[in-house]
């Protein structure tokens, strides 16, 4: 097998990002606007250099913080930022006090720590190397 072949390099592919349909977290539906319209989030997966960095960066903060045992609640928050700064757009269909909300790192970060389970499913998907193997055509 040679690892030198394009479809081997899941960088490219996390960066185009993954189009997450989020589903109600009680029952698995999908969220469909009034028009029949998915609410999705596309994400960019942890493969994509802007993961990479991002990741790196607060994982330098945290370590710098905590010098032993980080809390799981400051990982939380980390996971939280990651996924705000690796947020590459938005369904217009979303909103936050009956207004739309534009796609923005601090709105982002917002909704995923107001609504936790947004983030879970944000989370499972741009971690799933499986959905870039799909996107470069390789099983």
């Amino acid at each position: 097998m040679d690892f030198s072949e394009k479809k081997m390099d899941l960088e490219a592919a996390a960066g185009a990002g993954v189009k997450v349909d989020l589903m109600n977290p009680g029952t698995g539906e999908l969220f469909l606007d009034k028009d029949g319209g998915k609410v999705t989030i596309t994400i960019l997966g942890r493969d994509s250099a802007k993961w990479q960095k991002a990741a790196k960066k607060i994982g330098r903060k945290l370590a710098a913080r905590y010098k032993k045992k980080v809390p799981p609640e400051a990982v939380e928050e980390s996971l939280h930022d990651v996924l705000a700064q690796c947020t590459k757009g938005w369904t217009p269909n979303i909103e936050w006090n009956k207004e739309p909300l534009t796609c923005t790192y601090e709105n982002a970060l917002m909704l995923y720590q107001e609504r936790v389970w947004i983030a879970e499913q944000l989370l499972e998907r741009a971690t799933d190397r499986a959905e870039y193997f799909l996107e470069l055509g390789t099983s």
